[in-house]
Formats: structure tokens, sequence, C-alpha cells
């Protein structure tokens, strides 16, 4: 093939500008022909409604939403061709490669720590979102439905520490870790992430219990019911919505977080004989960021392989609970 001659790339970016140039045309193309006979409704009928303001409307918010979907759409593609192209240290000039394989795949298990850095990150998001989630729900509920001394400033506090970013600690956290003996320890982090969900998460819950009606606690004890059965079979059932997309939140938390692991985990004790591993400590973030950082490790398909089999977890929780994260974004929004 010639110097001259368009590649690939060259060709999909000339559909794209074609796509995009067209679509308004698409747009008034369905409205005027395809919703009339979904619905039953004449197109003269439809026309009466049709001004030029509402056709412009409509192409140009159907216009950016065709640009916003080929802008997201595009580089999935390119990545799930890259994860399937040879092992390189360059990037191809090719959407899709001519021979797929799973080379990549296989580097990544045979030939790198990729399986312990995933075991790593696993454990961590777990934990921080089992264990976060579950001691900042009984906090929120305390806030939520006792008075105390000290409530107002306790909540006002935590609001504080919100406006702070996590990396203004960065040096702090790294005396105490150093000072406990936790530098290089994966598990480590978690105790990190929980402190730092604590504001804002405690704050979305407590809004939300704070909507449920204390008729229901009041009709409970009632009943006979304790504190702890009132929580356990009133308020937790009705606050699954908020608890799931918390929960999911504080999954996705750590997941691909890069700042804290990368300070904190490459770490060599002062015992550490020449054949220590430090890339054992790593999460998934630390570790494909090596392959498109460090000239030792870089393979870009590599990287794309990885970025696929990262997104896997979240992909199954999203559709799993789809329906509670829906309610639970709602609930926050209009909630507190």
């Amino acid at each position: 093939m010639r110097k001259d001659d368009p590649n690939q790339v060259d060709v999909l970016k000339i559909i794209l500008v074609y796509l995009f140039a067209l679509s308004p045309f698409f747009g008034l193309i369905y409205f005027l022909f395809l919703v009339p006979k979904k619905r039953n409704i004449s197109n003269s009928a439809i026309l009466k409604d049709f001004s030029f303001g509402n056709i412009a409307s409509r192409l140009l918010v159907y216009g950016e939403i065709t640009l916003v979907a080929v802008i997201v759409i595009v580089p999935v593609i390119y990545i799930f061709g890259l994860a399937f192209s040879n092992i390189s240290s360059s990037i191809p000039n090719t959407i899709w490669p001519k021979e797929p394989n799973l080379k990549a795949l296989y580097y990544l298990f045979d030939e790198t720590n990729f399986p312990k850095w995933y075991m790593n990150t696993l454990m961590i998001a777990l934990v921080n979102m089992f264990v976060g989630t579950i001691l900042i729900t009984g906090a929120a509920y305390v806030f939520a439905r006792f008075n105390f001394k000290g409530k107002k400033a306790g909540l006002l506090s935590i609001l504080v520490l919100q406006a702070f970013p996590s990396f203004m600690g960065l040096i702090a956290m790294y005396v105490l870790f150093w000072t406990f003996g936790l530098l290089g320890k994966p598990l480590a982090l978690s105790i990190l992430y929980i402190g730092g969900s604590i504001p804002g998460n405690l704050w979305l819950i407590k809004g939300f219990l704070t909507q449920i009606p204390k008729d229901l606690d009041e009709s409970a004890m009632i009943d006979g019911a304790n504190k702890i059965q009132i929580f356990t079979k009133i308020i937790l059932p009705l606050s699954v919505p908020i608890l799931t997309f918390v929960a999911v939140s504080m999954f996705m938390g750590p997941w691909m977080d890069y700042m804290l692991p990368g300070y904190l985990l490459n770490y060599y004790p002062a015992n550490a004989g020449p054949n220590y591993d430090v890339t054992q400590q790593w999460t998934l973030a630390v570790g494909l960021f090596k392959f498109i950082n460090d000239p030792q490790y870089m393979h870009y398909s590599a990287f794309a392989m990885g970025a696929l089999l990262v997104g896997i977890p979240i992909t199954v929780l999203y559709m799993v609970f789809q329906k509670y994260l829906i309610e639970g974004i709602m609930a926050g929004a209009t909630k507190g």
C-alpha cells in the first residue's frame, strides 16, 4: 500500500463526518414518517404540530445524541480491536486487526502478575463495599433517628471533611502506614477508602432515612419491636435502593483508583531480598498503567485486554442492580 493511500482510520473519520452531517436528515425522516405509523397518526396531523422551531430543536437534540454516541462507541470498538491484536509496544493505525488473536490475554496471565493484581483489587473493593456500607448505614441511622448532644456539630464536621480532596493527606497517610507497618499491604488500603467514603455517603443515606415516617417506628414499638428489630425489619428493607447505590459506588471507588495504591504499595521493606517482587502488591490500576508508561512493560494490546477484563465486574453489577441503582439515584437527587 502506498503512503498516500488512506488507511482504515482515515476512512472511518470520513464516514463519521458524513454520519454526523446527515443525522439531522435521518431524524427528520424518523419523525415525519416512522413516528406517525407507530402511533397511528396521520401525516397531516403530525405536520401541524411540526413548526420550524420544533423541527430545529429535535434535529439539534438528536444530532447531539448521535455525536455523543459516536464519541462513546468508537473508542470502545478501538479498544476491542487493540485487545485482540498482536503484542506490540506501538499503537496500530487500524480499528480492527487483520488476524484477531488472544496473545494479549495469554501474555497477561503468563508473563505478568495480572491475576494477583485482579485479586488484590477485588479484595479491596469487596471489603470497602461490605464493611463500609454496614458502618455508614449504622451511623446514618443514628443521625437520622436519634437526638443527642453534638449531633449538629458532628454532621457539620462530616460535611466539612467532604470539602477536602484525599490527596491533601497523602503525606500523613504515608507516615501513618509506615508507622504501623502497613506500607505495601493492599488490604490496608480499605481503611483509607472506607474513611474517605463516609462523609458523602453518610449524608446521602441519612437524608433518605429522614424521609421514612417515624410513625412506622412507633407502630413497631407498640407491637413489641425493639430498636434493632425496627432497623433490620423496617428501615433496611425500605432503604434497599439507596443502600444498593451506595454499595456499588463504594465498590467502584477503589476499583480503578491509581493515586493511593501507586503511592502506598510501591514499597520495598528494609529486609527485602534481591528476589522481592513489588509487583505482587499492585492493584489493577497500577499494573495496567505500567503497560502504557514504563518502557520495560509497554504493551498496548495487553493494556486494552486488561481494560476489557477490568470492566467485567462493573458491567455485571450495573446489569444485576440496574433497577435499584436508578431508584437510588432518584432518591439521592430528591431526598435529603
